[in-house]
């Protein structure tokens, strides 16, 4: 079983990336599965990859290079046991140093297990605003890499990428630079993803970045808040074009009210609505993008909000009370009735992640 682990800063298409990457594969006969972490307490993604017929265990209430080390082992040996993929790709959140999960991996010492190089993707579409409001972070991240990959490119004029590429050289002089757009057709995915695959190595770089310190708590260094919530409609079924008129008005409404907080954030908000039979999948990641909406086929006797918002340079409690208060206001408003599920709620100040995180 070869291990993938893919970061990169929220929102820099993490999901897209690892969903294309386990499609190719399926087609040409390989047989991937995928571990998927959020920050919160709700998962959001794991929903969206299972939609796409893949075999996916979602880890949630912390995160896999600290207080779910455990998990993260547990999960890896069960999935080796019983699905037996091939590969394996995992996603850290957002907020997280991918390197620390891949040394994790590798110190479990686990039968007839091999790595690819470890990648962390670049939005290029935003890499300026993202190096201002979480510079100590988003550096860390490339610095431990071994390949980076410039993501996004199609939402790039050409004459800047040389500059992002340029400034992440700087930066992680020993990894190596691919460009590449998650959305693209897979005549231009598939060298990408074999390269991946193949079997390069990168002894030194895999040596220097074994034997690097690192007791930098990637949360705090983030400077985000998290926070995810669940809600339960009591309405049964919504029709599909209303259902997309209200998570377009709830989305765009939270974008508006965050950008008061700090117009200038980055981060990701998701939007997950089960209508009953669409999945309408709504996101943002940052004050200068507009939303991006799809919808999946996915039938469920309950329908369901799920919502995870990360921001930078705001406050948790904040955070909380806006995505809350608008949440029920919005919903209020169209004569639907919610509940909020219950869940338990993750205080990472609490945690001690100086084994990495």
């Amino acid at each position: 079983m070869k291990v993938l682990v893919v970061g990169g800063f929220l929102g820099s298409g993490k999901t897209t990336t690892i969903l294309r990457i386990g499609k190719y594969l399926g087609e040409k006969g390989q047989k991937a599965a995928i571990i998927v972490n959020e920050i919160g307490e709700i998962g959001v993604d794991g929903d969206v990859i299972s939609s796409y017929g893949f075999d996916s265990v979602e880890l949630t209430n912390g995160c896999i290079c600290c207080t779910l080390k455990r998990d993260l082992k547990y999960t890896v040996s069960q999935i080796k046991k019983d699905f037996d993929p091939q590969i394996l790709i995992i996603e850290p959140t957002g907020i997280a140093f991918p390197a620390t999960i891949r040394d994790e991996i590798m110190l479990m010492n686990l039968d007839d297990v091999d790595f690819a190089p470890l990648v962390t993707l670049v939005d290029g579409s935003r890499f300026k605003q993202v190096m201002k409001e979480t510079k100590q972070f988003s550096q860390r991240q490339i610095i431990d890499a071994e390949i980076l990959a410039i993501n996004k490119i199609d939402l790039i004029e050409e004459l800047y990428i040389p500059v992002v590429e340029s400034s992440i050289k700087q930066l992680n002089p020993e990894a190596e630079i691919l460009r590449f757009s998650a959305k693209a057709d897979y005549g231009e995915l598939s060298g990408f993803i074999e390269h991946l695959l193949g079997d390069v190595v990168y002894p030194r770089l895999a040596e220097r970045k074994m034997n690097a310190e690192r007791k930098m708590n990637s949360i705090q260094c983030s400077n985000m808040a998290t926070y995810a919530s669940e809600f339960t409609l009591n309405n049964g079924f919504l029709e599909t074009s209303r259902a997309r008129s209200i998570a377009s008005i709830l989305m765009n409404g939270l974008k508006e009210e965050i950008v008061k907080m700090n117009p200038e954030f980055v981060g990701h908000l998701k939007i997950i609505f089960q209508t009953g039979m669409v999945k309408i999948r709504s996101s943002v990641t940052g004050a200068c993008e507009s939303p991006q909406t799809e919808m999946v086929e996915s039938f469920s006797h309950q329908p369901s909000i799920k919502i995870l918002s990360a921001v930078s340079n705001v406050s948790r409690s904040e955070l909380m009370e806006l995505v809350d208060f608008f949440v029920k206001e919005i919903f209020t408003n169209h004569g639907i009735k919610i509940v909020k599920t219950a869940v338990h709620q993750h205080n990472h100040d609490n945690h001690n992640h100086s084994e990495g995180v």
